[in-house]
């Protein structure tokens, strides 16, 4: 079993990739590599506005479920094994942090290769949420206290 530090070690480099990733997406939009508004000069206009609605919906739906989902689906799960709790918590926090990753990039490609500024909101949103996410030892050990608490009820 891994030590807690080393797990959330793990899902801080997780963190910190999504956010690179997000940066380095805006810097080769801003940059001029990829020009913006690409995507918008592509495809007909039906098209684009089924692409705005559905960042939109996707930000909508996807935040909360992260969010909301993880400590939801570890609150369901109190009382097992500490080792098998930890797993569950890994893997939950991945599963999270991928969801408001995809979910960012998604916004910062809408805005960029549309031009729609209601991307940049939904983008801030899924951002603030990312950083809402970052792991930490101290939230770690408030699940595992539920947990065992949970589990000395047994």
């Amino acid at each position: 079993m891994m030590e807690k530090k080393d797990i959330i070690k793990a899902l801080r480099v997780n963190h910190i990739f999504s956010l690179l990733s997000a940066i380095i997406a805006i810097v080769v939009f801003e940059t001029g590599i990829l020009t913006e508004g690409v995507l918008a000069n592509a495809v007909s206009d039906t098209v684009v506005y089924v692409i705005q609605v559905s960042v939109v919906m996707a930000t909508v739906l996807l935040v909360p479920l992260a969010i909301k989902g993880f400590t939801g689906s570890l609150n369901k799960k109190v009382g097992r094994s500490e080792e098998d709790y930890l797993k569950l918590f890994v893997k939950k926090s991945v599963q999270r942090i991928f969801i408001l990753f995809i979910v960012l990039l998604l916004n910062i490609f809408v805005y960029y290769g549309v031009g729609y500024e209601g991307a940049l909101y939904c983008g801030i949103l899924a951002l603030g949420s990312l950083i809402y996410s970052f792991p930490t030892l101290q939230v770690l050990n408030q699940y595992l206290e539920k947990n065992s608490e949970a589990a000395s009820k047994k």
